[in-house]
């Protein structure tokens, strides 16, 4: 509690925000795809999926870009208030009518809307923070974001099925209330008129800047191999439990496959909560480099011994061991992110790395079609790789980034 008083308004309001957001909209989330196989079929389910993703893809390119032209708040009120809109469709379309097109189209408005507030907040963040104050904000906000999830989770698994339009309404509610707290309460962080001279008003021009910057592109295999811990929880896990994992009792209870990965997403949100302030306290004090390499290793052998293990015991382990590196790893990556973009082009640096969750997304699925050749033995084996993927790349950019800074200072 402490650490939310001491930080600057504007953050604690987008802690604020995002917090309300997520619990709410995640109410939803996990279960839409039963929402549209039910309604529209299996076949279009999965070309909805896929226009979703590309949606979500092209939203962060332009966010970071328009955020850049036109300043953060603009793009932070018109994001709430597209989502809010997209909601009221979504309403309208399973009360007054039902419609499962129209929800389609309100969830792609609330994507669309949802993501110009989200990227822009990120750059927000990057605006009115420093090396040291970033590591405080991004492990509280790691926190929160597992806090809203588990809240939202909860109240799906009760509500979802009986109670579907009213997890609507709290959606648009939430919207509603963070488009007023924005209105009302953020201030602009970033002024472009002082910034013209150095941007690009050309969307292409703009990111290929950005693709000029060789530390920020070596970083970027980093964060794609990072990214990638999230799609093997979502991609690899449940094709390795799915199919190998030996049905077990505990406590009375039969685990078989499905349980065991409701368990171990479970196991990780509670640890997070927990203890997610004491590792931040225990490594306040660490190095970029240390909490890198620690934390990405120790939560790439829980993966692998995750993949590799087939009872549940070891199964649990694997789960302390990667939820541990995670919740030591992900806020010195995310503030070496922010320490390598450019001050005054955060906004375009920030959907340059929006653009590494799709793309993790992708050679998940495809590594996850070739367990037709080599088994989900060989997603253990690929997880190897993407551990060393991470931590490399960020060790090298790590070391050119402080060479830039010595050339800057000895000048």
């Amino acid at each position: 509690m402490k650490d939310f008083i001491e930080l600057e308004l504007n953050i604690k309001l987008r802690l604020i925000t995002m917090f309300i957001a997520l619990g709410a909209f995640s109410t939803v989330e996990g279960s839409m795809t039963i929402y549209y196989n039910q309604h529209m079929g299996v076949g279009i389910t999965g070309i909805l999926l896929i226009i979703g993703s590309i949606v979500s893809f092209l939203t962060g390119l332009l966010a970071g870009h328009w955020s850049d032209l036109h300043g953060r708040r603009p793009m932070i009120v018109s994001g709430n208030l597209i989502a809010f809109i997209g909601m009221l469709f979504a309403i309208l379309a399973n009360t007054l009518f039902f419609n499962p097109w129209l929800t389609f189209i309100g969830f792609m408005l609330e994507s669309f809307g949802s993501g110009l507030c989200g990227t822009s907040l990120e750059a927000m963040v990057v605006d009115l923070t420093d090396s040291e104050s970033r590591k405080k904000v991004y492990a509280l906000q790691y926190w929160m974001i597992n806090l809203a999830i588990a809240f939202g989770a909860a109240l799906s698994g009760w509500l979802f099925r009986d109670y579907f339009d009213e997890l609507l309404m709290l959606i648009a509610v939430a919207y509603l209330t963070n488009l007023i707290i924005t209105f009302w309460g953020i201030r602009e962080t970033f002024q472009p008129v002082k910034h013209h001279k150095t941007h690009q008003s050309n969307i292409f021009k703009a990111y290929f800047q950005v693709s000029k910057d060789k530390i920020f592109m070596i970083y970027m295999v980093s964060l794609i191999g990072g990214s990638m811990f999230n799609s093997a929880v979502s991609f690899f896990l449940p094709v390795h439990l799915s199919s190998t994992f030996r049905t077990t009792n505990v406590l009375g209870m039969q685990v078989y496959g499905q349980r065991m990965l409701t368990i171990m997403l479970m196991l990780n949100t509670i640890l997070v909560i927990i203890f997610m302030p004491i590792i931040r306290q225990f490594t306040k004090n660490w190095s970029t480099k240390n909490g890198i390499v620690i934390g990405t290793t120790l939560e790439g052998a829980g993966l692998v011994l995750a993949l590799f293990s087939h009872s549940f015991s070891m199964e649990m382990i694997a789960i302390l061991l990667d939820t541990s590196g995670e919740m030591i790893a992900v806020a010195f990556l995310q503030v070496l992110t922010a320490n390598l973009m450019k001050q005054d082009a955060a906004g375009v640096y920030t959907g340059a790395v929006s653009i590494t969750y799709p793309i993790a997304n992708f050679i998940a699925g495809m590594v996850v079609s070739g367990t037709m050749v080599y088994g989900d033995y060989g997603l253990g084996v690929v997880m190897i790789f993407v551990t060393l993927l991470t931590i490399f790349p960020a060790l090298i950019a790590l070391k050119m980034h402080h060479q830039r800074l010595l050339k800057l200072i000895n000048r």
